[in-house]
């Protein structure tokens, strides 16, 4: 039976705490639920130095929870008559190398242009991001690679069309990106607390992003990598609190600055060119959890990890937003979630596959970011390893789920004569695609 909101309050507490360090770095987390802030509270420390608490005015870097608002940027730039998401990215940005191709403003936003992702660059993430970058330089470390794919044959994840978005926000409206923002959107919905994330400004109640020292002691820190603003820019740079996200959720439901109609055709699933449809929109995912549809973006730059997960039939949404590298942000609202919509644990009904078909299912999948699954079969049961570890349970010939968390599953396409050449992994609040490695 379902407790009492006051219960359920007290109950946030212990899933919060049962998951973060209150001496280390920690939350904030916001609900929002029935057009009203009914929980908005800090967990742990802002600054360790200064033993600084976390408050539901902390400011924190938001990662690419940044996009829905980089998307809403654009969608205003339409309303205003100074675009259309059918026009090429050449009207905005004349001289960009789009390799003989079209590729619009929606293939961007979709994350559906090919243009190759600058963050997966070999070296990137060793040394290049610490380096500060011109728009033109941003623009070199990717704009004459080869297309990945032909735009809207694909859906994949995309840091540097979400740049080129910034771009043409800047192009139309002679501001740089951070102050069209904050005068069309911070500023109009009353998030007085959130910025554009530029490590020189003087921002009141900023976070400390930190992470676990590699190989240290429990409650162990060290101040996070520095990854240069410059680079994160319309992907990723925004920072704010969880009392202004909870502002924005709020003029998102009453239809503040962008309406309904706009929203939803937001939030609506992306057809690509063959017929399929991909569970990203312009600037929103679209996932599921235990039967119910949502709608989100989390976010991760070094030393933050965000969450904001909008479940729109249940009119219910969770901010989580964090200042430990790599800190679960959306695994911590699965359990609030289930505990607020009193949502059951999934019961599967496993199936038996012939061994011929679960053969099939078996070798080394990637994706681009070089996460690698490892699929194998052992005394007729499937096995996966790498960047997630379990039993594998057959649902049906095309779907297994994880024996140690049944919110998991994996979904295997493309079946070749020598097994499925993609499989999509399916988790709470996110997907990703993998594809077969080569031989393997």
């Amino acid at each position: 039976m379902p407790v009492s909101e006051s219960g359920q309050l007290d109950e946030i507490d212990a899933i919060v705490n049962a998951r973060s360090d209150p001496q280390g770095p920690g939350v904030a987390v916001a609900v929002v639920r029935g057009g009203q802030v009914i929980h908005c509270r800090g967990y742990g420390v802002a600054q360790l130095e200064w033993n600084q608490p976390i408050t539901p005015d902390t400011v924190f870097g938001i990662g690419s929870v940044t996009k829905p608002f980089t998307a809403t940027a654009i969608l205003l730039l339409r309303a205003a008559g100074k675009l259309s998401l059918s026009d090429p990215i050449t009207a905005y940005l004349p001289d960009y190398d789009t390799h003989g191709q079209t590729i619009t403003l929606a293939h961007l936003l979709s994350h559906t242009s090919g243009i190759p992702n600058f963050v997966m660059a070999p070296g990137f993430w060793e040394g290049d991001v610490a380096h500060d970058a011109s728009h033109a330089e941003l623009r070199a470390r990717f704009e004459h690679l080869p297309l990945a794919f032909a735009p809207g044959e694909r859906y994949s994840y995309n840091n540097s069309a979400y740049c080129l978005l910034g771009m043409v926000i800047e192009t139309l409206s002679d501001m740089p990106y951070g102050a069209f923002i904050r005068e069309r959107i911070f500023a109009p919905l009353g998030m007085t607390r959130s910025h554009y994330f530029d490590p020189r400004a003087v921002i009141p109640q900023r976070a400390e992003g930190y992470a676990q020292v590699e190989g240290g002691s429990h409650g162990a820190y060290e101040r996070a990598p520095y990854m240069s603003t410059t680079l994160q820019y319309a992907a990723g740079a925004l920072g704010s609190t969880a009392a202004d996200m909870a502002r924005w959720d709020l003029a998102l439901r009453g239809g503040r600055l962008l309406d309904h109609a706009t929203q939803a055709e937001m939030m609506a699933p992306t057809r690509l060119t063959d017929g399929r449809e991909v569970g990203y929109g312009m600037g929103w995912g679209l996932w599921g959890y235990r039967g119910r549809r949502a709608i989100g973006h989390s976010g991760g730059v070094p030393g933050y990890t965000a969450f904001h997960g909008r479940f729109p039939d249940d009119d219910l949404s969770i901010i989580v937003l964090s200042n430990r590298r790599l800190f679960d942000s959306a695994g911590l609202a699965e359990p609030i979630a289930a505990l607020l919509l009193d949502l059951p644990t999934p019961q599967h009904a496993p199936i038996t596959l012939e061994p011929s078909a679960l053969e099939r299912m078996t070798g080394t999948y990637e994706n681009a970011v070089r996460d690698v699954l490892n699929i194998t079969l052992s005394d007729g049961a499937l096995h996966v390893s790498g960047e997630l570890t379990s039993d594998l349970i057959p649902l049906s010939a095309t779907t297994c789920v994880l024996a140690n968390d049944p919110d998991r599953q994996i979904h295997f396409a493309d079946e070749g004569p020598d097994g499925f050449g993609r499989i999509t992994v399916v988790v709470p609040f996110y997907w990703y695609e993998m594809t077969r490695r080569h031989g393997g």
